[in-house]
């Protein structure tokens, strides 16, 4: 297992997350939890420090949550890993990514987690300083999907999970299709998302991360229906 510290020694700063090179988590992030059947998609900050400690604050509308610690974070054969006691979720990421995110499990379900830098200076020195407050992320245009003329003479369903980052003028980048049930799906999701907007916020340099499901279902008349999730 690789200690947190020699792992920072190894890789390049949290910031420069889009570089092409292994991430380092140490470092705040802008996250976006997704999959849970019970919660839908939940704005949190992840904190990770170089002595493998961790925290995490939840964001709701415009409030922040106090930080709650995590279990120590570790990393082995760039796999990172972390555990959240009061939800009892396991946290797992692949470094060799271009942006912090993976996967997260409990014994009852699963889903996954998206992650953008926060600047440095933003982020809370102790346990008493509140957390950074963010400009919420407020969709003012929502595309839907096309379903695919191929997929319904096939009669075939899907389910997708996109995730991308939003800048401050509102438009979304860098969309990545993190599960995807079939390809002829694929055009069509990144068609909607371009044609999508989200409410613009004074322009600080961040970019926001969201996430979105799609899924694709014929009814008994094969009447094709896209139902977007949050």
């Amino acid at each position: 297992m690789v200690a947190a510290a020699a792992l920072a020694t190894g890789l390049g700063s949290g910031a420069d997350a889009a570089r092409g090179t292994d991430v380092d988590p140490i470092g705040t992030w802008s996250c976006v939890l997704y999959g849970h059947p019970a919660f839908g998609d939940e704005r949190v900050l992840l904190h990770l420090t170089p002595d493998g400690a961790g925290r995490l604050a939840h964001v709701n509308d415009d409030r922040v949550t106090p930080w709650i610690g995590l279990s120590g974070w570790s990393a082995e054969r760039r796999e990172l890993q972390f555990g959240d006691p009061q939800t009892g979720r396991l946290f797992t990421a692949d470094l060799r990514s271009e942006t912090l995110g993976g996967g997260w499990r409990t014994v009852t379900a699963v889903g996954g987690w998206w992650c953008s830098p926060i600047d440095a200076a933003a982020f809370p020195q102790t346990e008493s300083d509140p957390a950074p407050r963010l400009p919420p992320l407020i969709p003012t245009l929502t595309a839907t999907p096309a379903y695919p003329l191929q997929a319904i003479r096939a009669a075939k369903e899907g389910r997708a999970v996109t995730c991308f980052f939003v800048k401050a003028d509102g438009l979304i980048v860098q969309p990545e299709l993190i599960e995807l049930s079939d390809e002829v799906f694929r055009a069509p999701i990144l068609s909607a998302l371009r044609r999508s907007r989200y409410q613009g916020w004074e322009d600080d340099g961040t970019v926001r991360p969201s996430c979105r499901t799609y899924t694709f279902k014929l009814s008994s008349s094969l009447h094709p229906e896209v139902v977007p999730g949050t």
